[in-house]
């Protein structure tokens, strides 16, 4: 009930700094979320009606009743050609019924000893692996991120200007292994590639990233040739 009635945005005072305390629980967050969908959706499906004149003078008659001491609702005289209800009298008369209207679905929604259930959460994220590389100057780097679930490798480069002839040339050294290449890749912009089986199991948490400038005729290489431009560490996130 605390979670509709903080969707409904009824709560004052002590109950309302409770609820704003308790939106930190996830859970309560997402009875709050569920009740303000529930409640938008009851709104959709009520529509719309224009009350008939009748009713807006029997508001302004109940809201003035020291102007119409001992009058027959039910008997009302013909409508003036400016009824002549206050706005703030309308207005007022709107809201309490809104908020009944409100009170009311949130009672006759909320099942009695079944706790409402809130919506299934989304699934969390699965863990990547990311690399950022940057060399002593600034100016050339490397960030790269390795989605292990679908076997993608993504990198954004910046400043790998190589000399003509050559081109940088990605690798992977495991902590007790020898490089191994992961191919060519451009000298700057963003790129995304497929990544083998076996290149997948070199790339865990602790293996390093590293770019030299290679002969791009002949790649890929069984060694890199120094000096090592850029080199960094895979972590999980």
């Amino acid at each position: 009930m605390l979670a509709g009635e903080m969707a409904l945005g009824v709560l004052e005072g002590e109950a309302l700094a409770e609820a704003q305390r308790r939106m930190a629980d996830r859970a309560f967050a997402n009875e709050v979320a569920w009740w303000r969908h529930r409640l938008g959706a009851l709104s959709e499906k009520a529509g719309s009606v224009e009350p008939s004149d009748g009713v807006w003078r029997a508001i302004d008659l109940r809201l003035n009743a020291d102007d119409h001491q001992g009058a027959d609702i039910h008997r009302l005289p013909p409508p003036r050609e400016n009824p002549g209800p206050s706005r703030w009298s309308i207005a007022t008369a709107l809201a309490g019924l809104g908020a009944a209207a409100a009170a009311i679905a949130l009672y006759v929604s909320t099942p009695g000893p079944v706790p409402v259930a809130p919506p299934a959460e989304a699934p969390a994220p699965k863990p990547v692996l990311i690399a950022q590389l940057q060399g002593d100057d600034g100016v050339m780097r490397l960030a790269s991120v390795i989605d292990p679930a679908s076997g993608r490798l993504s990198l954004s480069i910046e400043g790998l200007d190589a000399q003509p002839g050559t081109a940088p040339e990605l690798w992977v050294v495991p902590q007790d292994g020898a490089p191994v290449s992961l191919g060519l890749i451009p000298q700057a912009g963003s790129t995304e590639r497929s990544l083998s089986a076996e290149q997948a199991d070199l790339l865990v948490p602790g293996a390093t990233l590293a770019v030299t400038f290679e002969d791009e005729t002949t790649a890929p290489h069984q060694a890199p040739t120094p000096p090592i431009v850029l080199a960094g560490t895979l972590d999980r996130v």
